[in-house]
């Protein structure tokens, strides 16, 4: 996370100096990525990115964190139209994902990842993500009512659950894309479908 430092700055030299971590790490993998090329790009000193970022990983994070806090915003928006329903809303939301991390404005930087966790060479987060963390009490409460959760630990298995949904598709399209075929991501998103129906509906076979 970035230090206060830089939450300070100007937006304009924020957006600047993300601008050019974009180009770093869209154009090169996370182990060639050069501080010295971003702040040459963001046309500030080597002190001084120190004084914004404690390191290469840090400013890789929050750089991943402002492309999918974009995607998670764009689903909060839907979440009251969608009645609070997380499966609705997943099969609503998930399929656009899909296309926004294979072929969207972003697509170089999940290409990367994915590159680097073929490799084992991705860095791993100093910390769990909370997938409640971006939802206010309200969105909370309306999503554990609409299908009778006991809690909030609840929810987050829930939450847990509809993300590995669409990780295994992405697995699925990653296959495709280091085998050097294209990503067919509406066939992946009837694979999602299907599983989201497991999800919602269960396993166990109907009755004749």
């Amino acid at each position: 996370m970035p230090s206060q430092t830089f939450f300070n700055l100007p937006k304009e030299k924020q957006d600047r100096i993300m601008a050019a971590a974009r180009e770093e790490f869209f154009t090169h993998s996370f182990d060639e990525a050069s501080i010295n090329r971003l702040i040459k790009a963001a046309g500030i000193p080597r002190g001084s990115f120190y004084q914004y970022f404690a390191d290469k990983e840090d400013v890789y994070f929050y750089l991943g964190d402002q492309i999918s806090q974009r995607m998670i915003e764009g689903a909060r928006k839907e979440l009251a139209a969608y009645g609070y329903d997380p499966f609705a809303l997943a099969r609503k939301v998930l399929p656009q994902w899909l296309d926004e991390i294979f072929y969207g404005e972003n697509a170089a930087f999940f290409y990367r990842k994915i590159d680097m966790l073929h490799s084992q060479q991705v860095p791993r987060p100093k910390q769990a993500e909370d997938p409640l963390a971006c939802l206010s009490a309200q969105e909370i409460a309306g999503l554990t009512a609409k299908v009778a959760l006991q809690d909030r630990t609840d929810l987050k298995f829930l939450m847990h659950s509809l993300l590995l949904a669409l990780i295994s598709c992405l697995s699925e399209g990653a296959e495709d894309y280091e085998a050097g075929r294209p990503v067919d991501t509406a066939k992946l998103a009837q694979v999602l479908d299907r599983r989201l129906s497991y999800l919602e509906n269960g396993f166990k076979k109907k009755a004749d």
